[in-house]
């Protein structure tokens, strides 16, 4: 059986009640267990690229060269920015971005056809001259098995795709995110003997005017003001599982707001993301939308952050504009890589004693803002309800900016109350932001799709309010990890050897060194899915069509010793001046200490790639380790000023611990059932706030609604033990009964 990737953990209240002992009305059970099974979790593939490489197409030398090339009209770009500037008092807070051409080009009425043989290849290249970026909008997008797309930027060779029959959707469109510089090749791949012909349709074309792309120093409007904090700075400290709902979108290839992830009390996983109405107010908007996570950098210093954890479309729930919210549903679960979280909510229309917001300000990297007073009920504009919002008056740490509409408000308890309007905060003034009012939002409006009550309460419970969770747990629960410090300024130090430079400490160099490697230290075993690299500079010779870089992973006590584990990756696909995430093909189990980094052997001579180090003036803290001809060395016990340093790297390490911390709506009685995913031979706990009625009547249940023996042991009036050990792997229910309630855990079981 596959099990669904979801977060597992799941208490339901019955509101049938309890029945006396050995009276248990099955027929209602088993018609409650339909239910269940209704509201399983969503599964589905991730609207995201699946890799690969492009295939090299050579080309003929003759007088037409551009018979492939559509020229968009020209753009001014210094015109579009002070166009779409905002100076008003209470503006909304959206960042327009790009100038959008509407187009008709598929491989019908436009670019060219190659074909190798065992596959036919259709080329077209779409220039915007002056664009920092172009992204593109599919009207028709359906291909069959093993087709290809790649999008390939002329500028730099970024290569986005491939996105294959994994992307087709109900609504046939895809949204693919920014590819730098003004020029892109389209590149579809199709064998030759397939079921049916690709459907391909280009409906839009969008001229970046801003620079919102991942790499260089172009990007005059990308970074936020300087009033703002990175989310992982100290200074935000305690809000790591709400940082990791929230996502950056970009809608309909023009306009940048904020989102979040937010939990429902079915806790089934559903991935809806919360946004404002102003930034997705239709389906054709919502289809047509690219959602970014994890996008921000590791630490407090600010290096742009990765952008490949992307999905493209989703479905519109729920929208209201007097009240500025909108809910959406993504086509896909966010992988478990994403780390994504479900934010927890309260619905009460009381004022937050203090505040934070969360939020991608001109599209920056993830910032963090607080406000220490309380909010107070205001209006906006004429155009929303009346006391519909809380209104911030004075934010103590950073601002709200275009970008960071639809942003999350969140109250002292760290739930979600609102969502970002607009206002007139600037750094210099960081005064008079409004959020909409999630409690009105609830259901001020009745109709299903102006409400969020519909959507967020399926089982119809009217809790007030909600934890958050993750949306996976088990061996799929992953959190980043890294060694830089707050205090850390990255940096690239040079190897100098008397007046001669050999190269870089962290990278390409003559002077012998060819691995490099960063120490990290877990009290328990963990499985590494990935890396990020922090690249400062990657460049690689024309002459070669590939360079690599290889990634390990050591075992080892003070030093790399045992290798574990290593991958090649292609060098000319990596954004310098940016965090670059490196998935493992498969994960790689460590146990205490171990060591990733990489190799630069595998490099062309003449290539360069340069990673980001610490750059720690009097701090001896050390995690950082080269190798040469002599063996692995601390980076310390080689630099000549003696400082500690640390890689610019950040782990996605899954499986760390299992979080034991049961989601349970307000007005139930605390029940939990741990641990979740249950594995072998463990024994699965269910402990209750109350004492546990007849426990010779807990019963489990499969998939099925068939009645399985599992035996139970009893271990206090409130607390037992299954043992699920000899019965297939696959979804359990467990009902339980206490203090007069019913209840059900969801658990899933792998031997």
């Amino acid at each position: 059986m596959v099990l669904p990737e979801v977060s597992l953990q799941l208490i339901i209240y019955l509101k049938f009640g309890s029945q006396c002992c050995h009276k248990m009305n099955f027929k209602i059970y088993f018609l409650f267990i339909i239910f269940l099974l209704v509201v399983l979790p969503f599964v589905g593939s991730a609207q995201i690229s699946a890799g690969g490489t492009p295939i090299q197409i050579l080309k003929e030398k003759s007088a037409s060269l551009n018979t492939d090339l559509v020229i968009m009209p020209a753009v001014d770009n210094l015109k579009m920015r002070k166009l779409y500037s905002q100076t008003e008092t209470n503006k909304l807070k959206p960042l327009r971005f790009a100038y959008p051409f509407s187009v008709s080009l598929s491989p019908k009425n436009s670019g060219k056809w190659y074909s190798d043989g065992e596959y036919n290849v259709w080329q077209l290249r779409i220039r915007s001259t002056g664009a920092y970026s172009l992204n593109i909008i599919f009207k028709q997008f359906h291909l069959p098995e093993n087709a290809k797309l790649f999008l390939i930027s002329e500028t730099t060779g970024e290569v986005k795709g491939a996105y294959t029959a994994n992307n087709n959707s109900e609504s046939h469109t895809l949204a693919i995110e920014p590819v730098e510089g003004d020029e892109i090749t389209v590149q579809y791949e199709e064998p030759v003997q397939v079921s049916f012909p690709g459907e391909l349709l280009i409906s839009q074309v969008a001229h970046d005017f801003i620079g919102v792309s991942s790499s260089g120093t172009h990007r005059p409007l990308g970074i936020s003001g300087s009033c703002n904090v990175n989310v992982n700075c100290d200074a935000a400290n305690g809000t790591e599982e709400i940082r990791d709902a929230v996502c950056r979108i970009i809608i309909e290839g023009i306009e940048i707001c904020t989102g979040s992830m937010v939990n429902n009390t079915a806790l089934d996983g559903t991935p809806y993301v919360i946004t404002a109405n102003h930034c997705i107010n239709s389906e054709t908007k919502a289809q047509a939308s690219v959602f970014l996570f994890n996008y921000e950098s590791p630490y407090c210093g600010s290096i742009d952050g990765d952008v490949s954890r992307s999905l493209s479309g989703s479905s519109l729930k729920a929208s209201f504009d007097s009240l500025d919210f909108a809910l959406v549903r993504l086509n896909s679960k966010p992988p478990f890589n994403y780390r994504t979280y479900l934010l927890g909510w309260n619905r009460n229309n009381i004022a937050p004693l203090n505040t934070i917001c969360i939020h991608h300000p001109l599209g920056d990297i993830k910032k963090y803002s607080y406000d220490k007073d309380a909010s107070v009920t205001a209006n906006f504009t004429a155009s929303y309800r009346p006391s519909g919002f809380w209104n911030i008056r004075h934010w103590e740490v950073g601002v709200t900016e275009q970008g960071s509409s639809g942003g999350p408000l969140f109250n002292q308890d760290k739930l979600l109350v609102g969502t970002l309007t607009g206002g007139s905060a600037t750094c210099s003034v960081p005064t008079n932001d409004y959020f909409e009012k999630f409690a009105l939002a609830w259901n001020y409006r009745k109709e299903t799709d102006k409400q969020l009550k519909a959507w967020l309460d399926p089982l119809n419970s009217n809790v007030t309010k909600l934890n958050g969770m993750y949306s996976n747990s088990g061996s799929s629960f992953c959190i980043p990890k890294t060694n830089f410090k707050d205090a850390d300024v990255y940096a690239t130090p040079k190897i100098v050897s008397g007046t001669l430079i050999k190269g870089y400490w962290s990278g390409s160099n003559s002077a012998g060194f060819t691995n490099f490697s960063e120490q990290y230290k877990f009290s328990k075993s963990c499985e590494v899915n990935g890396i990020s690299l922090g690249i400062a500079n990657v460049k690689t010779k024309t002459t070669y069509n590939d360079s690599f870089l290889e990634v390990e992973v050591y075992s080892g006590t003070d030093k790399p010793e045992t290798l574990l584990y290593s991958e090649q990756y292609n060098v000319k696909y990596l954004y310098p001046d940016a965090m670059n995430y490196l998935k493992f093909t498969s994960p790689v189990k460590t146990s205490g200490n171990f060591f990733v980094g990489f190799s630069v052997s595998s490099l062309h001579s003449g290539d360069t790639l340069v990673v980001y180090m610490a750059d720690r003036k009097s701090d001896v803290t050390n995690s950082y380790f080269v190798k040469n001809s002599s063996g692995w060395l601390k980076y310390n016990s080689q630099n000549l000023s003696g400082n500690g340093s640390a890689l610019l790297t950040e782990l996605v390490a899954c499986n760390v611990e299992y979080p034991l911390d049961v989601t349970l709506p307000e007005n139930v009685s605390e029940t939990q059932f741990y641990p979740n995913p249950l594995y072998g031979n463990a024994l699965l706990n269910v402990q209750t706030a109350d004492a546990i009625e007849c426990p010779e009547d807990v019963a489990v249940f499969d998939l099925l609604g068939k009645k399985l023996d599992v035996p139970v042991s009893v271990s206090d009036v409130n607390r037992l033990r299954l043992n699920f050990a000899g019965k297939k792997p696959g979804i359990y229910f467990v009902h339980v009964e206490a203090g007069g309630k019913s209840f059900v855990g969801k658990i899933a079981y792998m031997p």
